[in-house]
């Protein structure tokens, strides 16, 4: 064997005796002991249920794709888009939509929405039969104010037309 001569090497004696030729060898794991009959039979059927349930994911999966393959271009791309999202990644943002453009559409769905409620409305008052609900007279504010009633705009002028007379004749001397 021929060594290549560097300078460390020239300065030590017999560098060739120095020498040392080593091998790497990988550490082999050493093989368990055989378990008994029964556990093998255990893990068997075990991993038979594991392969089942593993063989049906992926017939699924396979389902999937054969059934994404006869979509046309665009339903194409949002079933691989919901096999990604559904096998865990991350869903795509949302489109850019003009700012202006998006206030014009809500508007348009607000002005839907409005006509639907008055259509469902004027349906509900022709199979109601046109009933109108009565008013409480007595303008009733819940239990509490039901013993004590309110005070009317009449009664009040009234009282301050009263005092409002008393004053002046005490004025005049």
């Amino acid at each position: 064997m021929s060594l290549i001569m560097t300078k460390a090497a020239l300065a030590l004696k017999n560098p060739e005796s120095n020498f040392q030729f080593v091998k790497f060898e990988a550490h082999k794991p050493k093989k368990k002991a055989a378990p008994d009959h029964s556990e093998q039979n255990e893990m068997k059927q075990g991993n038979k249920q594991f392969s089942k349930d593993l063989d049906l994911k992926k017939i699924r999966h396979e389902v999937v794709k054969f059934g994404m393959s006869g979509f046309d271009p665009t339903k194409k791309e949002e079933a691989r888009i919901a096999l990604a999202v559904s096998l865990g990644a991350k869903p795509p943002k949302k489109e850019y939509v003009n700012y202006k453009e998006l206030m014009q559409k809500r508007k348009q769905e607000k002005i839907k929405e409005s006509e639907e409620k008055q259509q469902m409305r004027s349906k509900s008052i022709l199979q109601t039969g046109g009933k109108k609900k009565k008013k409480n007279a007595n303008n009733d504010v819940g239990h509490l104010l039901s013993s004590y009633g309110k005070v009317k705009k009449k009664d009040l002028l009234k009282k301050d037309d009263k005092g409002s007379k008393k004053k002046k004749k005490t004025k005049t001397i």
